[in-house]
């Protein structure tokens, strides 16, 4: 960490908010049932009267937010062990420039090469209305061209407040045209997965990536009774997940594609970082991915917003 970030903490603290720089091992501790780590990896722990959240430098990684008097709306893997250049399971992953397997050379890293990496700091203030705002820039640099051969901007602005607002930007910063997918991968924490269901998808045609992206139609709520992975294109709008008397919605613009997933018993089981704590998430992502990939011209900007909310 920079001394000019550890100035703007210093700053924020003096007002009716606190945010602290801390280590990965002070934050993520064996007594909140985490496995145990030595891992320096900075954390941003962010405390207001309306909420308190964890925001991972690696990536500009939301870990964890709680609305003031409520449970937290994120899952986090506590078998992560928190290690640079290590994706980190849960929370908010920002996935870009790509989604999922890149689909023009499938051997590339699973989900870009930004929520790995380290982002900047770049500002933080607290308006009257005390939703504290943190913005978070990621430039690629020469090591990334290998993997991407475009000079991209990427600038993630996170308000913190009753409701949870991610906005980013990207921008082609090179002289030909870039492609871009993207996703802000959300794990929601939920009671017991078979219990719950996701509204707002009835009726709208789906990729199921279980059986090869065959295309079929959503009908009526979709509950998780297996694995479940499923792309809805052009699907925008808001979903809701059901969880017993909770209910957490989810809305955006300019994030078309509604990714849902959750892995079942039986490949939870093969993954290191999840095994029988498939059961307690359910992923509702937004993003541009698939039909719905963008291609940026030189100079141009691609926007999106996704907020949170838990009633």
């Amino acid at each position: 960490m920079d001394a000019d970030t550890a100035a703007i903490i210093d700053v924020l603290e003096l007002q009716n908010a606190q945010i602290y720089l801390r280590p990965a091992s002070a934050v993520f501790t064996q007594q909140d049932g985490f496995s145990e780590s030595n891992s320096d990896l900075p954390m941003l722990e962010c405390v207001s009267a309306k909420c308190r959240a964890i925001i991972s430098l690696q990536g500009a990684q939301v870990l964890s937010f709680c609305p003031a008097g409520k449970s937290d709306l994120l899952w986090l893997s506590s078998r992560s062990n928190f290690q640079s250049g290590q994706a980190i399971r849960g929370g908010i992953p920002v996935c870009l420039p790509w989604f999922g397997v890149n689909r023009r050379q499938a051997d590339l890293p699973k989900h870009g090469l930004a929520r790995t990496q380290l982002w900047t700091l770049d500002d933080v203030c607290q308006g009257d209305d005390e939703i504290i705002k943190l913005r978070f820039v990621f430039c690629s640099v020469s090591d990334d061209l290998a993997l991407f051969p475009y000079s991209f901007l990427a600038e993630l602005t996170v308000e913190l407040g009753d409701k949870l607002r991610l906005s980013l930007r990207v921008t082609n910063e090179g002289q030909e045209a870039m492609p871009l997918s993207f996703a802000l991968h959300s794990y929601f924490s939920v009671g017991e997965v078979q219990s719950v269901s996701i509204d707002g998808i009835d009726g709208r045609e789906y990729l199921d990536n279980c059986q090869g992206l065959a295309r079929f139609v959503q009908h009526d709520s979709l509950v998780f009774d297996r694995e479940i992975d499923r792309v809805f294109e052009s699907a925008a709008g808001k979903q809701a997940i059901i969880d017993g008397d909770r209910k957490i919605t989810v809305e955006g613009e300019g994030c078309d594609t509604v990714v849902i997933w959750n892995p079942g018993a039986e490949l939870a089981g093969a993954m290191s970082d999840v095994g029988s704590q498939y059961q307690r998430y359910v992923c509702v992502e937004r993003g541009m991915a698939f039909a719905d990939e963008l291609e940026l011209a030189a100079g141009e900007m691609a926007a999106a917003e996704m907020q949170l909310s838990s009633g």
